[in-house]
C-alpha cells in the first residue's frame, strides 16, 4: 500500500478510514480416530469507509493492491449510505504492550499430527471404546488502521487454539464430551493431553444414564455452561441495542441490578486472553473497563458510531473483518471469582444437577434475560459426586432474575471459554423439564 495514498484519498473524500488486514493460519483435525484435515491458508484484504456530503460509503477487496479502486468505490457509494454522525479515530497511541508469539508463526504439521495421535492414545487409555476427535489451529495476523483524523496504527497478533473430545455411538446412546481453549500464544502440549484425559473421564461417567425428575433444583453450571448464561448480559450492554433502545439497561447505568458477588470486566490486556489487543477495529485505543462492578452496571460496549448516537464516550470495542463494518464487541470477558472451591460447590448442589453443556440456547430471548435449551451434558449430584448423566432434559431461566437473587455461590477456580474467563456458578431454584 503506497504510503502517500492517504493524501490522495483526501482529494475525493471529505473524511475516510482505511482498514488493512493480513493473516496466515495452519490447522490440523482428527475425527473418529483418523486424521481428516490439514489446512494452511493466507488471507488479506483492505476496506475503506469514505464520506461525501455528510454520508458514508463502504467498499472492500481481498486484494490489497486494489486500495485506490476500493476507496473510489466507497466514495461513489456514499450518497446512498447512512449519515456520517461521528468522527473517525484521531491520532492516539496505546501505552500498553502485548507479547507476540513466534511459536504460532512457526507451527509444524508433523508436530501437530503427532500431538493428535497422543490425544487419541490418552483417550483410548481411559475408554478403549471411545472415538477421539481433536483439532489444533495456529494463526498470525497484522492489521493497520489509517484515518483522516490522523490515526495510523498497526498491530501484530498471534493465536492458538485446541479442541479435544471423546464420543461413543451406541444403540440409543450417543454421548460426546469435549474441552477447548484459545490463547494468543502456543499452548503447551501437556495441557492439551490433560484436557483430553478429562474429556475421556467425563465420557466414562456420561455413558451411564441416571433418571432425573422434573422440578426445581440447585444447579451448578460449569464455565462451559456459564458462557451461555452470560449471553443476556453481553447482548444487553451492546451499544447497538442501547442505541436502538431495545435493551432494558438503556437507563440503568449506576443502578444495582445484580448480586454483590457478580462483577464483569472487559480486559483487552490479559497475556493469555484470546481477545487481547491494543487497538480496536477503528483504531481506537482499547482499555480495561468494569461492565458490572459488585452488581452495579458500570458501562456499555461501544463503537464510535453507537457511542456518538448514545451520547457516550467511545470504549474501544469495535470489532470487524475486512468485509464488514465495525460492530461493538467485548475483548476478554472476565467474571470475578468467588470464595468457594469447585468441590465445595458440588457438595452445596447435593441432590441437584451439574450442567456442563447446553444445546439450542441461540433461540433464547436474550434481551428479556431468557436462556433456554436442551441439556446436552448434565450430571446428577449425589454425595458431592457426579452420577451418570441425564437424558431428555431442558432448562429455562431468566438470568437477570437469577443473577440478582438466585446465586448460591461462585467458585474460586476459573476457566477460559473462548474469550471469556469464567467460574463455576451455583444457582437456586432452576426449573428443569424432563420426559
Amino acid at each position: 500500500m503506497p504510503e502517500n495514498f492517504t493524501e490522495r484519498l483526501k482529494t475525493f473524500a471529505d473524511a475516510f478510514e482505511m482498514y488493512k488486514s493480513e493473516s496466515r493460519s495452519l490447522s490440523v483435525a482428527f475425527e473418529n480416530d483418523r486424521l481428516t484435515e490439514i489446512r494452511q491458508g493466507e488471507s488479506s484484504g483492505v476496506s475503506v469507509r469514505a464520506v461525501k456530503s455528510g454520508k458514508i460509503g463502504f467498499s472492500y477487496s481481498s486484494k490489497v493492491d486494489e486500495i485506490e479502486d476500493v476507496a473510489k468505490s466507497a466514495a461513489r457509494m456514499a450518497p446512498f449510505g447512512k449519515p456520517y454522525n461521528f468522527e473517525f479515530a484521531g491520532k492516539q497511541a496505546s501505552k500498553e504492550k502485548l507479547a507476540y508469539d513466534e511459536g504460532c508463526e512457526n507451527l509444524n504439521v508433523e508436530q501437530l499430527v503427532e500431538l493428535g495421535n497422543k490425544v487419541k492414545d490418552a483417550i483410548k487409555a481411559i475408554d478403549k471404546d471411545a472415538m477421539a476427535e481433536c483439532s489444533f489451529s495456529g494463526s498470525t495476523s497484522r492489521t493497520r488502521v489509517a484515518t483522516s483524523g490522523g490515526q495510523d496504527c498497526e498491530e501484530r497478533g498471534s493465536g492458538f487454539g485446541y479442541m479435544v473430545g471423546a464420543k461413543v455411538c451406541e444403540e440409543g446412546n450417543f454421548v460426546q464430551t469435549y474441552r477447548y481453549r484459545n490463547d494468543n500464544k502456543r499452548i503447551d502440549d501437556k495441557e492439551i493431553i490433560e484436557a483430553a484425559r478429562i474429556a475421556a473421564q467425563d465420557l466414562v461417567i456420561a455413558r451411564n444414564v441416571s433418571p432425573f425428575a422434573e422440578g426445581k433444583y440447585r444447579v451448578l453450571f460449569s464455565p462451559s455452561a456459564v458462557s451461555d448464561l452470560m449471553l443476556p448480559v453481553g447482548t444487553s450492554v451492546n451499544g447497538l441495542n442501547i442505541e436502538k433502545k431495545t435493551s432494558r439497561f438503556v437507563n440503568s447505568l449506576g443502578e444495582k441490578l445484580f448480586d454483590d458477588r457478580f462483577s464483569v470486566t472487559d480486559d483487552p490486556f490479559l497475556p493469555d486472553g484470546p481477545g487481547s489487543s491494543l487497538y480496536d477495529g477503528e483504531g481506537v485505543c482499547t482499555r480495561r473497563r468494569a461492565v458490572v462492578e459488585k452488581g452495579v452496571l458500570k458501562g456499555f460496549t461501544h463503537s464510535l458510531s453507537t457511542a456518538k448516537a448514545c451520547g457516550h464516550e467511545a470504549t474501544g470495542n469495535a470489532a470487524r473483518g475486512v468485509s464488514s463494518i465495525p460492530q461493538p464487541s467485548m475483548h476478554n470477558i472476565v467474571v470475578a471469582a468467588g470464595d468457594k472451591s469447585q468441590a465445595d460447590l458440588l457438595k452445596l448442589a447435593e441432590g441437584g444437577l451439574l450442567v456442563d453443556q447446553m444445546l439450542g440456547t441461540f433461540t433464547s430471548n436474550f434481551l428479556a434475560g431468557q436462556v433456554s435449551g436442551n441439556i446436552s451434558l448434565g450430571f446428577p449430584i449425589k454425595d458431592g459426586k457426579r452420577t451418570g448423566r441425564v437424558k431428555n432434559c431442558a432448562l429455562n431461566v431468566n438470568m437477570f432474575e437469577m443473577l440478582k437473587a438466585g446465586i448460591v455461590a461462585i467458585s474460586r477456580e476459573r476457566e477460559w471459554q473462548g474469550n471469556m474467563l469464567l467460574p463455576w456458578i451455583l444457582l437456586e431454584g432452576v426449573g428443569i423439564s424432563a420426559r
